[in-house]
C-alpha cells in the first residue's frame, strides 16, 4: 500500500481541521487525500499555517476538539 497524504490547516488559535474539496466545509468534511507529499506540499500553499500529515498519522478528535469544532460550525454559519 502507498502512502497517502493529508494537509492539516489552523482555522483558529489551536484549531486544526484537514484541508477538504467542500467550499466551505465543515468539520465532518471529507479530507483531500493525495498520492504523493509533493501534491500536499503545494496544495499545502493555499494557507498560512499548514503541514503535511500521512494519513496514518491521523488521530480521532478529542472530546474537547470536537466540541470546539462544532461551536466553530455554528459560528461560521453566523448562528
Amino acid at each position: 500500500m502507498s502512502n497517502q497524504y493529508l494537509v492539516k490547516f489552523e482555522v483558529d488559535e489551536g484549531e486544526w481541521a484537514y484541508a477538504s474539496a467542500e467550499n466551505p466545509f465543515t468539520y465532518d468534511s471529507k479530507p483531500l487525500i493525495f498520492e504523493t507529499k509533493g501534491e500536499a506540499e503545494v496544495y499545502l500553499l493555499r494557507y498560512n499555517n499548514a503541514h503535511v500529515v500521512k494519513q496514518t498519522d491521523i488521530r480521532p478528535m478529542s472530546t474537547e476538539e470536537r466540541s470546539r469544532a462544532k461551536v466553530r460550525a455554528l459560528i461560521n454559519k453566523g448562528i
